[in-house]
């Protein structure tokens, strides 16, 4: 896949690691797949942005790897370099499926809705859940990695019910609109 240099510059401004380069290029992928298969299908995407949203969403790990931290962070770096505020929004709701202002707030986060709208942001977010590191993985694994997170950390039990729920919504319109299956 051929790297915008407009991102090229900002990942190394940054110093972005090259392991999270691989990860943002793994989501990339499968974001434009499933973008192209939408497209193909007569929906109006805006294929620049997921792309570049893809390629961008997790530039805040330069500065931290905390799972409710990055994505504000990414948003912030983003917002500071004069990118399009659609690219912007698609880092900044990319997390999980999404967060609402409320469960925001119980995180410790600015209470704002991190919840994932427009169809771009919708297939960065899933994209970023099929991700396991640089490789794909399944909707499946997204699940297990949330049944994981459960085990470890029954506090968060009620955010990853509704992350599931929230994700299977996404899945099944992505599904819908793509005419693939997850």
């Amino acid at each position: 896949m051929d790297i915008p240099p407009d991102v090229l510059e900002l990942w190394d401004k940054y110093g972005l690691d090259n392991s999270v380069r691989r990860h943002c290029t793994t989501v990339a992928k499968i974001a434009v797949k499933i973008a192209e298969n939408i497209k193909k299908n007569g929906y109006d995407v805006d294929m620049d942005a997921v792309l570049k949203g893809a390629l961008l969403h997790d530039i805040g790990r330069a500065i931290t790897h905390d799972p409710f931290q990055h994505f504000i962070k990414s948003a912030e770096i983003l917002r500071k370099e004069g990118v399009d505020e659609k690219i912007v929004r698609i880092a900044e709701r990319h997390f999980s499926a999404g967060l609402t202002a409320e469960e925001a707030e119980k995180l410790g986060l600015e209470p704002k809705d991190y919840l994932p709208e427009s169809l771009e942001e919708k297939i960065v977010s899933f994209a970023d859940n099929l991700a396991v590191g640089d490789r794909q993985g399944s909707f499946e694994d997204f699940m297990k990695r949330l049944d994981e997170i459960d085990r470890r950390n029954h506090e968060l039990r009620w955010l990853t019910e509704r992350t599931r729920e929230r994700a299977r919504k996404i899945k099944n319109e992505l599904e819908k609109l793509s005419g693939m299956s997850f």
